[in-house]
């Protein structure tokens, strides 16, 4: 069982694999890769209910991780391809609605630049065993099944090595791509956290669980 002593003596986080990516302890270098994902509106749109610029809401977001993953009351995982992989490798023509060219030429971008994005267990409670898990992807690698991949992966290091005894996940109302994601994991809806805001503006958060005994 790994814990919140063991990673505080410096044993650090496992590195974790999928058919095709690595989850890996998120690093100081990562974080202007990361600032540079959650600069993107159409990224960071689902990520807060705070109503502020796309910039204030990156630079929030990012000291949020840092400040957490220092305290290990969350642990992060950066997501890259494993063994050198680039995004030209994984059927370019599977990624979300950009047009072709554009595809290419953001894959070649980060191609030098391989954070795919961070999975996260926020608000650990090891005495309780509940954690709540997050991800976000860069939108280049959207529609490409790496979510659902990365959150299967996340809920085995969850109950296996952190011996959680439930996972909740959350995620706003009109992101049905991450609904499905959770749902496809086994994931079980909740509740709804309802967004008392009559501007419409601020959106409604769906809640997901999964038990030790459900994952089994």
């Amino acid at each position: 069982m790994l814990t919140r002593e063991m990673l505080r003596s410096g044993s650090g986080l496992p590195e974790l694999y999928t058919d095709r990516v690595r989850l890996r302890q998120l690093k100081a270098e990562d974080y202007p890769k990361l600032e540079r994902m959650l600069s993107d509106p159409l990224v960071i749109r689902y990520v807060n209910r705070i109503r502020k610029p796309v910039d204030a809401r990156m630079r929030r977001l990012v000291a949020q991780i840092k400040v957490s993953a220092d305290s290990l009351d969350s642990l992060h995982f950066a997501v890259e391809w494993h063994g050198g992989n680039t995004g030209a490798n994984n059927e370019p023509g599977k990624l979300n609605k950009l047009n072709k060219l554009n595809k290419l030429n953001k894959l070649h971008e980060l191609s030098h630049s391989p954070l795919l994005g961070i999975a996260s267990f926020q608000q650990w409670n090891e005495n309780a065993g509940e954690a709540q898990l997050g991800y976000i992807l860069d939108h280049p690698f959207w529609g490409q099944g790496l979510a659902t991949e990365v959150v299967e992966e996340m809920l085995r290091f969850g109950f296996g090595s952190l011996k959680l005894s439930r996972i909740e996940g959350r995620c706003q109302e009109d992101n049905q791509a991450s609904v499905r994601v959770l749902i496809k994991n086994k994931m079980r809806l909740l509740r709804t956290i309802h967004a008392y805001d009559h501007s419409g503006e601020v959106p409604s958060v769906l809640v997901f669980s999964i038990t030790q005994g459900d994952y089994e």
